[in-house]
């Protein structure tokens, strides 16, 4: 029995947990996992503890509507009609239900319905092998290695720990056997009382062949698989473990001409495989050993018998034979002798008419292969030879390619055999230390994957550009410096991953990857970052890798979530743009960035805090401790600043800053040469810009106040220029005195404007813009002729102007798009 081994007592605390028999809720407990790992025994132990709590204890509907109800089940012509017994009859009670070995969401339905069939506190336990029709996947249902060891150990020998001298045997039974509950049983079991020598037999007949009980429960989860997934188990089991996934489903959809996730993940929620880091296949040693027992030539399985050969020695000896046939799918080929270059011939593969899968390692073809490989949809070829010496290859219908090896280069004879796979899904180039150039991609043009993991890779050829269908590129080179300017056409690509040493640029045309989810440039020497107008929703944490990126450009509105913490090791960075982002917040580590000139978080209308200090508050200054800083543009949305001294950055030069509350600024840098301020809410405290000697520029956008005033604004020497944009309600703006030595007055959008008051004060102004200002008919004719330095008016889109008099001969008067003005009036 297994009731109390090893690792049981921790599970069942865990389910004890999530049972919470205090609540008053009905709940339903899922153990599920491959055969043999105990989830019966598990389900066994918490029915054995917590079934005296409970009215009813049902096992089966049969025993349910008999024992318990009192009813017969002969008389049941339809089992939805037990079901609605069930529901009826035990409506109100607090019941505890065990369900074993469930495989699909209708048992579930007939036997235990819903939470809202029974009284509060029911508790409903299941044990799946399969949870494809459940929601939420589970955990892992291996072992950990001292649980391992003791229940082998107690099987095996009596006792928790193996004997000095049992101590490296025990470890490599166990390895053997992969951890597995169910194996650890049985093949302890079978050791207990036998001398050392027996262990020793029976450890290599396990590296052999796999255990016929534990083979024949195993077999009980693939039997219940569909034909197409029977096809894909033992693929997996004889070539892709510890190989990514994305490339293996891109091949069976090719093999099955439907797409096949649906089908890993099936397998994926029967435990007969996991993904695991890096999107990787991985297969249980007992569940591999399935696989490959079940393709083995002498497997009763006659369908699979011997149609997958992974032994590159005994695949080469088929081949050479010519024993080949038409069962065969799959080969891993391999020569003899490396050194020595087999050329493979089409008679050798002649009755492999089947093939789709081809694994080689060096060799050669010689001969017309013509109709010999139309049905290969997988090549991959390391150690390729200088020559290619086939004809007619056939690759017409091949979906990926995998080269490697010394002798691939941009001129390589195979490409003009091999580039004719029209339907390529995926291409790999690795270790090929002679390629210099890609060859052209244009034949290729179904290519969704990219792969090219070459060091002395230099030039990308531009017809990477008309891979439309490319959704993923990974380029590994340690020579590569630039990268085609037709990258930019890449609409559809979603992972752009480059590790390139002496990268230093990315094009520009990479603001154009509209698709681009993730970037990873951890590896290059880039100086600039651009991902303008990129779909990219998260900064990479490798981020903090570009040790020389001096900017990085990150305005894209669908950059959202957290800005990573790493984001703080870029100590070169001088420019950093992430504007019009839905990020919620700053990292701390942003006051690392002690070269930063410019910040911009315009449009950063989903900050909700600044980077918290040392201080009780987050104060801006301890954001921006940057003493570099020369252009810092702040719009924090509908989010308050607390109070800010920006006096001590000497160097700032422009500032752009939302300005709902006057409070939030105390003292401004006298550095300043211009200053923006927006969304403008409260009067503007003028006073503050008494030590802006240096101030030429004033643009003030999004006025919400009916008036302005600039008393106090002072004598700026060198202030010439101001902008107002977007003032919804002001009708009269007042010029006063301290404004008279401005050279650019700019007004736009004043829909209910009708006067500018003291207009001829401004002696020295040069260029006067007047647009979208619809209420305003006209300028006093005596403002306009004080104006003796005025070269050029502007109106454009204002619709009552009527006219314009006293303009000064020297002046160039220019009217657009203003419907009601008399040009002779």
């Amino acid at each position: 029995m297994l009731d109390h081994s090893p690792g049981i007592k921790d599970q069942l605390d865990e389910i004890m947990e999530r049972l919470d028999l205090v609540a008053f809720d009905v709940r339903f407990i899922v153990i599920h996992g491959m055969g043999g790992i105990g989830k019966t025994t598990l389900a066994k132990a918490v029915f054995r503890q917590i079934s005296p709590q409970f009215q009813d204890i049902i096992n089966l509907q049969k025993k349910l509507l008999s024992d318990v109800l009192k009813l017969s089940c002969t008389n049941l012509s339809f089992i939805d009609e037990g079901a609605h017994l069930i529901k009826t009859r035990l409506h109100g009670k607090k019941i505890l239900i065990v369900l074993d070995d469930i495989d699909n969401r209708d048992q579930i339905m007939r036997l235990a319905g819903e939470p809202n069939w029974y009284g509060g506190g029911s508790r409903i336990i299941i044990t799946t092998r399969n949870i494809e029709f459940l929601v939420k996947e589970g955990e892992d249902g291996n072992m950990n290695w001292d649980d391992a060891r003791q229940l082998f150990c107690e099987r095996a020998l009596g006792c928790a720990k193996p004997p000095p001298d049992y101590m490296d045997i025990s470890e490599k039974v166990i390895n053997a056997l992969g951890k597995l509950p169910l194996a650890l049983d049985v093949v302890g079991s079978t050791l207990r009382g036998k001398c050392k020598s027996t262990w020793e037999n029976v450890l290599y007949k396990l590296k052999k062949v796999m255990n016929e009980d534990v083979k024949k429960k195993l077999m009980i989860s693939y039997e219940a698989l569909n034909p197409n997934q029977q096809q894909i188990y033992p693929d997996i089991a004889c070539f892709f473990i510890n190989q990514e996934k994305t490339t293996a489903i891109r091949y069976w959809d090719a093999v099955f001409g439907y797409p096949t996730e649906i089908e890993v993940k099936i397998l994926t929620r029967m435990s007969l495989i996991k993904i695991i880091d890096y999107d990787e296949l991985w297969m249980h040693d007992q569940l591999r050993d399935l696989g490959k027992d079940i393709v083995r030539p002498e497997s009763c399985n006659i369908r699979l018998r011997g149609s997958r050969l992974w032994l590159p020695k005994d695949t080469f000896h088929l081949v050479q034979r010519k024993k080949g046939t038409e069962n065969i799918v799959a080969l891993n080929l391999g020569t003899p002798e490396p050194e020595s270059t087999y050329r493979f011939t089409h008679t050798e593969f002649a009755r492999l008419v089947n093939l789709r899968f081809l694994q080689l390692n060096h060799g050669n073809f010689q001969g017309d292969f013509k109709d010999h490989f139309s049905k290969l949809r997988w090549l991959s070829w390391s150690n390729c030879p200088s020559e290619f010496l086939a004809t007619n290859f056939g690759l017409e219908n091949l979906a990926i390619l995998e080269l490697s090896g010394n002798n691939i280069t941009k001129d390589w004879g195979g490409w003009h055999q091999i580039m004719v796979a029209k339907r390529l899904k995926v291409l790999k180039l690795l270790d090929c230390p002679l390629l210099r150039k890609t060859p052209k991609f244009l034949a290729i043009s179904s290519l969704e994957r990219l792969i090219l993991r070459c060091n002395q890779l230099g030039k990308i050829d531009k017809s990477i550009g008309f891979l439309q269908h490319l959704d993923y590129l990974e380029i590994f080179s340690q020579e590569l410096s630039v990268l085609p300017h037709s990258i930019g056409n890449l609409v559809n690509v979603k992972h752009l991953i480059l590790s390139c040493w002496e990268l230093q640029k990315l094009p520009d045309s990479i603001g154009q990857l509209e698709s681009l989810l993730e970037l990873d440039v951890g590896h290059t020497s880039l100086k600039a970052l651009n991902l303008g107008h990129s779909r990219i929703i998260e900064l990479p944490k490798t981020i903090g890798t570009l040790e020389n990126l001096e900017e990085l450009s990150a305005s894209c509105e669908h950059l959202e979530g957290e800005i990573p913490s790493e984001i703080g090791a870029l100590s070169s960075l001088k420019i950093l743009d992430l504007s019009s982002g839905h990020f919620s917040g700053l990292p701390t580590t942003i006051n690392q960035l002690t070269n930063l000139q410019k910040l911009n978080l315009w449009g950063c209308r989903s900050i909700q805090q600044l980077p918290e200090t040392t201080v009780q508050e987050p104060k801006i200054e301890e954001l921006l401790r940057a003493s570099a800083l020369r252009k810092l543009t702040l719009w924090v949305g509908k989010m308050t600043l607390p109070p800010t001294d920006l006096s001590s950055h000497s160097q700032l030069q422009q500032l752009s800053l939302s300005y709902a509350d006057p409070r939030s600024l105390t003292k401004l840098p006298s550095s300043l040469q211009e200053l923006i301020l927006v969304d403008v809410q409260s009067s503007i405290d003028w006073s503050l810009f008494s030590n802006l000697e240096n101030l030429s520029r004033l643009i003030i956008e999004r006025y919400s106040l009916g008036e302005i005033c600039f008393d106090g604004f002072g004598r700026l020497r060198n202030f010439n220029e101001l902008v107002m944009f977007d003032f919804p309600l002001l009708k009269m703006l007042p010029i006063l005195p301290c404004l008279k030595e401005i050279q650019h007055l700019y007004l736009c959008q004043f829909p209910h404007l009708i006067e500018i008051q003291g207009l001829e004060e401004l002696k020295s102004l040069q260029t006067l813009r007047i647009w979208n200002c619809n209420s305003i008919k006209s300028l006093n004719e005596s403002d306009m002729s004080n104006l003796q330095n005025l070269k050029r008016l502007d109106f454009n889109r204002c619709e009552s102007l009527e006219s314009v008099l006293g303009v000064p001969k020297s002046c160039e008067l220019t009217v657009c798009y203003c419907p009601r003005f008399n040009k002779d009036g």
